[in-house]
């Protein structure tokens, strides 16, 4: 199946996401970085935690380039975390950062969700890419939450979500693990997130993307998609459900050539 985003988001994330994305609270009071990234997010800014082993030419270079892309910016703070600091252990383990190649950052949006992580080294371009959308975070935070996501791109605010989405979110079998975000179809926030996953910036229609974890894109479909639909896409993608004798794996499978 097609793989969405691009290598500042998902495909650099997923190895660190299952160790670290949630900065839960401990009995433990928190550290000066964990405090960074707390303060960052309740300024609804993006974090960009920067691992770095001893002060040299290569963390030199990523601190300055950090330094200097996000210096004018009022979205974005810079947390740097030497990782023998005692102090910081608890974010290096939870990131799992000494298996990380020096020095190395991970951007964090203010939802918790991890956007992109570079080892080694960092171009501005790359660290301006880091800072998404905030349809993209949501998809991001959902995707790493192990859920499914049903991204609605309305004409209007206040459009309603298609009737096929409203199925089958309400599903008893889909209900617990399933996202429905919605943007608007001519945000121009948005514009460059929805080009990338296939769906056209300003469609007059409702357009849905179904998206599964890691970061896989099931399909894109118009607002008249069913419910029946949806849940054998995703049966054919191999993201429902563990029972085989599920209906929707039976009619995805009949819809698949014989193999030999």
């Amino acid at each position: 199946m097609k793989r969405i985003f691009n290598q500042t988001t998902i495909a650099l994330t997923m190895t660190l996401v299952t160790a670290c994305f949630a900065m839960a609270q401990t009995a433990h009071a928190a550290s000066p970085a964990q405090q960074a990234i707390q303060a960052a997010e309740a300024n609804n800014q993006f974090a960009f935690v920067m691992f770095y082993r001893g002060n040299d030419a290569a963390t030199k270079t990523m601190h300055g380039t950090l330094q200097s892309t996000l210096a004018n910016r009022q979205d974005a703070v810079l947390v740097p975390v030497q990782i023998g600091n005692v102090a910081e252990q608890a974010l290096v383990k939870q990131f799992d950062a000494t298996r990380m190649p020096m020095p190395a950052v991970a951007t964090l949006a203010p939802n918790g969700a991890v956007c992109s992580v570079f080892p080694r080294r960092i171009t501005a371009q790359q660290a301006g890419a880091a800072i998404v959308s905030p349809g993209q975070t949501q998809i991001l935070k959902a995707l790493q939450d192990r859920k499914l996501v049903l991204l609605c791109a309305q004409p209007t605010a206040g459009a309603p979500v298609p009737v096929g989405v409203q199925q089958f979110q309400a599903d008893a079998l889909y209900a617990s693990r399933t996202e429905v975000v919605t943007v608007l179809a001519n945000d121009p926030a948005e514009a460059e997130f929805l080009t990338k996953i296939g769906v056209k910036p300003g469609n007059p229609t409702p357009v849905v993307a179904f998206m599964a974890p890691p970061g896989v894109m099931v399909g894109t479909f118009n607002a008249n998609v069913s419910f029946d639909v949806l849940a054998e896409k995703l049966a054919a993608a191999g993201k429902c459900c563990d029972d085989e004798n599920c209906k929707h794996h039976k009619s995805a499978q009949a819809s698949q050539p014989a193999r030999r």
